[in-house]
C-alpha cells in the first residue's frame, strides 16, 4: 500500500462529507484524542463527526505528509477549516456563531494496522498563518 494516495483518498472522503468512505479507515477499536474529543471506537468517532458536521463544514488540507516505509505511521500537517452552518455556543473547542470561520494548522499522528488507523492523536499548532 502506498500510503499518501491512501491518506489523500481519506482526506477526499472526510471533505465530502463520505461517513462510509472515510469511516472505513478506522479500526473498530480507534483510539482518537483530538481537540474537541477523545472516543474509542469506530462509531463514537462517526458518531463525533455527525454531531460536527451537521452544524459546521469542516474540511482539511494537507500541508506536510511523512509515511513510516513500514506502512504503520503517519504523521500529517494539516490545515483545518471550519465554517459555522449554525449558532453553536456550547462546540468544545469554543462557541462559534453562524458564518464564523476558523482555520488551524493541527499536527496529527496516525497508528495504521491491516490498512486502518488504530490511533489518532491531534494537537493544535496554531492559526494559519496570514489568517
Amino acid at each position: 500500500m502506498s500510503l499518501r494516495p491512501w491518506f489523500e483518498a481519506y482526506l477526499d472522503a472526510f471533505n465530502r462529507n463520505d461517513f462510509a468512505g472515510f469511516g472505513a479507515y478506522y479500526a473498530p477499536d480507534v483510539v482518537f484524542v483530538g481537540q474537541a474529543a477523545q472516543v474509542t471506537g469506530r462509531e463514537a468517532v462517526l458518531a463525533f463527526y455527525r454531531t460536527v458536521k451537521a452544524r459546521l463544514d469542516e474540511t482539511l488540507e494537507l500541508l506536510t505528509f511523512v509515511g513510516a516505509a513500514d506502512g504503520t505511521r503517519i504523521a500529517a500537517e494539516v490545515c483545518t477549516r471550519l465554517v459555522a452552518r449554525e449558532d453553536w455556543p456550547d462546540m468544545p473547542t469554543g462557541a462559534m456563531r453562524a458564518g464564523d470561520r476558523r482555520e488551524s494548522v493541527n499536527f496529527i499522528l496516525y497508528d495504521i494496522a491491516d490498512a486502518r488507523f488504530t490511533r489518532v492523536r491531534s494537537a493544535r499548532f496554531g492559526p494559519r498563518a496570514g489568517v
